[in-house]
């Protein structure tokens, strides 16, 4: 998830522990515990994201794509993170007031860090990009592949209680420009459409008008149970586009082994998807591409907009679509081939432990290069974009012990 929704979620969490304090009470909070609360809960569910300190925005792939989302979105790092924020913010606490805080106000405020450095953890499951939240007991990636990465309908649910409960005028301005240029960008990109951007923009105003008449800890209430209403809205629909897309590869090829469905909603759309499906059958590794609806009758799969990714390097579908599923490419190679490549080459074999739908392509050199479908495919612009030499000179240092997403391809 974007930092920004990030720290959204931070600064809604603790304007809820201090109307909730409020409430419990029946006094109003000190303007130190508000201001120490916001501070230090928006640091908080920006906590994880340490790792980006040193793994690095484009340096070394490999490290970056094993890093990024590993030791710090976990549940026992992360909660060991907020432990150590909390001590940091009493000590703040204490050099700023002359005083250490009270008891009461301590334990809210330590309540607060957790779960806002655990908001992190649970927005970053729910995207296609995958954590690894039960390390060390468990090392597979775990995707919630229900939310895209920037999700607007968050920032309309949010932004206007927390302006209206904002006691500076630069935190106000900020926070209206955010809401702002989400909604300019709802209007201009291509990825929303023009029925979502519309809602969009009607909910913002429901909400600015909800925040200005209820009362705070009402406002507060409405904010956070807009943002679980839209977050579920939005698991429903991919859980029906997961299961729509599984009906149509199994209805394609019912020989075929359906080893895993990668789902992305459209930001702003819990209605439309695009769906990759990993499949094998016999010696063949398939992948394909589509546009589901989870609501035809509202919106066909074929109208939906489509995230341009790989379809260039790939041959268009053969599949016969429906009004759920808009089939759109396919992809093939044999299984021998990826699970020699990793098994004779330690760079490949690193770079497997995070990639989910491997493609790959053979260079001029007869090096390879290997990328994951779900950012650019081998096209050489991705992310994961990783040449494989024939003879590496050194392996990968400090690969952690993740399992491989396609392990199932891999041990055969």
């Amino acid at each position: 998830m974007d930092n920004v929704t990030h720290s959204l979620a931070g600064l809604l969490l603790a304007e809820l522990t201090i109307q909730l304090r409020a409430r419990t009470s029946r006094a109003e909070p000190s303007p130190r515990l508000r201001t120490v609360a916001a501070v230090s809960s928006l640091v908080a569910a920006n906590l994880p994201d340490a790792d980006l300190f040193y793994t690095g925005f484009g340096g070394d792939r490999i490290r970056y794509m094993l890093h990024h989302r590993g030791y710090t979105h976990t549940i026992v790092v992360a909660v060991a993170g907020a432990l150590l924020l909390w001590y940091v913010a009493t000590i703040a606490w204490r050099w700023l007031a002359r005083e250490a805080p009270a008891r009461d106000d301590a334990r809210w405020l330590l309540g607060l860090l957790l779960v806002a450095t655990l908001s992190h953890l649970a927005l970053d499951w729910t995207n296609s990009y995958g954590v690894h939240l039960f390390w060390p007991i468990d090392n597979r990636w775990r995707y919630g592949d229900a939310v895209f990465i920037v999700e607007p309908w968050l920032w309309v649910v949010s932004v206007p209680a927390l302006v209206a409960a904002s006691r500076s005028w630069v935190a106000r301005v900020l926070l209206s420009l955010i809401l702002l240029a989400g909604l300019t960008l709802a209007w201009r990109v291509g990825l929303v459409a023009t029925g979502a951007a519309a809602a969009l923009t009607t909910g913002a105003v429901l909400f600015v008008v909800m925040a200005r008449v209820l009362r705070p800890g009402g406002r507060a209430i409405a904010a956070v149970t807009g943002w679980v209403v839209a977050t579920l809205v939005i698991l429903a629909g991919a859980r029906v586009a997961r299961a729509a897309a599984t009906r149509a590869a199994r209805d394609t090829d019912s020989t075929a082994e359906l080893l895993d469905i990668v789902v992305s909603p459209l930001p702003a759309n819990p209605v439309c998807a695009t769906v990759i499906t990993v499949e094998r059958s016999g010696p063949v590794y398939r992948i394909a591409t589509a546009r589901v609806s989870a609501a035809p009758s509202i919106a066909q799969a074929s109208s939906c907009s489509t995230r341009a990714t790989i379809e260039s390097a790939i041959a268009p579908s053969t599949r016969r679509s429906t009004p759920s599923v808009h089939w759109e490419g396919e992809w093939s190679a044999p299984v021998a081939a990826l699970a020699m490549l990793a098994r004779e080459n330690c760079v490949a074999l690193a770079a497997m432990r995070f990639i989910r739908v491997p493609m790959w392509r053979t260079l001029a050199d007869s090096a390879v290069l290997l990328g994951d479908a779900r950012f650019g495919g081998a096209s050489g612009n991705g992310f994961t974009d990783v040449r494989v030499p024939r003879s590496p000179v050194a392996c990968p240092g400090a690969v952690p012990p993740w399992r491989p997403p396609r392990a199932d391809l891999l041990q055969r």
